[in-house]
């Protein structure tokens, strides 16, 4: 089953029941506030239905996961304010319709959840590769190797040399004390996100359906666990695809982490911590975001005034922009901690 389809899924397959858990994150409210700038209104140069991001020095790039957009992925400069189509949707050569969230380490990286193509940007120009078969939900890459997160029953993350071709897969799937059985926990961990460390010696991997950060180091060809920090696991009951069994979420879960951007001295993740009884649709509006270290500390939390649908940090200029859409627009924010 592609995994595009799981996303829904998940969210409206939910049964009605108590998971049990209290959210040990849910004095948040208390936090500091973050100070917010507006950097960019998206509807003042007609980019509409944005839903991922990067900024790299005086260049932004837009990611459109919106079935009707002409466009996958776009190139906005904002030296003379020219706007150009870098990916197109569709099913035809060198273009996507249903991708990975942006990879700005370094340059622009996506791939297609269901072709398995990868598309590195250089310049102008993208660049496809074609990936080994399997349900890729979510990729990083250092330029020789791809890590990803999809639907792995053999672990929970695979990385590929692309140099070599060889494949290999690490991690278990996290566990609570209400154990999930093997043939679910893949879909129950489908919404990962994944960034890494500028140095590339270390990625951090974030899930929206609970409140787990995993840290772990790259050493050659594999992957080593350095971190986990489990606030809360996601609260599922198993069903059935066709002949698949699948995890579906329910409605009391408390929701986590939607997006994650690092430096190589901290992580940034934004959290919900609300369920779909409480917020529906809006559940994956992030009205906290939460910093840590690479050893798994958390250093601090902060309110946003308007909550963010996704992060990210330009390593370039050392600055954390912020996403965020309003039932009349839709801006990005430069994001100040600074107390």
């Amino acid at each position: 089953m592609k995994p595009s389809l799981f996303i829904p899924l998940l969210l409206f397959v939910a049964c009605k029941g108590n998971s049990g858990r209290e959210n040990p994150l849910a004095d948040l409210d208390k936090s500091s506030e973050a100070v917010m700038e507006e950097f960019l209104c998206l509807d003042s140069i007609d980019a509409f239905g944005v839903n991922d991001f990067a900024v790299t020095d005086s260049v932004l790039w837009f990611l459109f996961q919106r079935p009707g957009s002409e466009d996958v992925l776009a190139q906005y400069r904002l030296g003379d304010n020219s706007c150009k189509s870098v990916i197109k949707r569709g099913r035809g050569p060198g273009e996507m319709i249903t991708t990975t969230s942006l990879d700005a380490n370094g340059h622009i990286v996506i791939a297609d959840c269901n072709t398995n193509a990868m598309a590195s940007v250089v310049r102008n120009d993208a660049t496809f590769r074609q990936l080994p078969s399997g349900g890729l939900v979510s990729c990083i890459t250092d330029g020789n190797r791809v890590i990803s997160t999809g639907l792995y029953p053999e672990g929970r993350y695979r990385l590929i040399n692309l140099e070599s071709g060889q494949v290999g897969y690490f991690g278990e799937y996290p566990q609570g004390e209400r154990k999930i059985g093997d043939e679910l926990l893949p879909t129950a961990y489908i919404n990962s996100k994944l960034a890494m460390k500028p140095d590339c010696s270390r990625f951090v991997c974030v899930n929206s359906n609970c409140g787990i950060i995993e840290i772990n180091a790259i050493a050659g060809d594999s992957i080593r666990s350095i971190a986990r920090i489990a606030y809360h696991y996601p609260d599922i009951v198993g069903t059935r695809s066709g002949k698949m069994a699948v995890a579906a979420i329910r409605k009391s879960n408390v929701n986590g982490f939607f997006d994650v951007t690092c430096s190589d001295e901290y992580i940034y993740t934004i959290y919900s911590g609300k369920t779909y009884n409480e917020a529906g649709l809006g559940l994956e509006s992030c009205d906290h975001l939460v910093t840590f270290d690479w050893s798994g500390n958390l250093i601090e939390a902060f309110h946003v005034s308007q909550a963010l649908g996704a992060i990210q940090y330009d390593n370039s200029q050392g600055l954390l922009y912020g996403l965020a859409h309003t039932p009349t627009r839709s801006l990005i924010y430069r994001l100040n901690l600074d107390r």
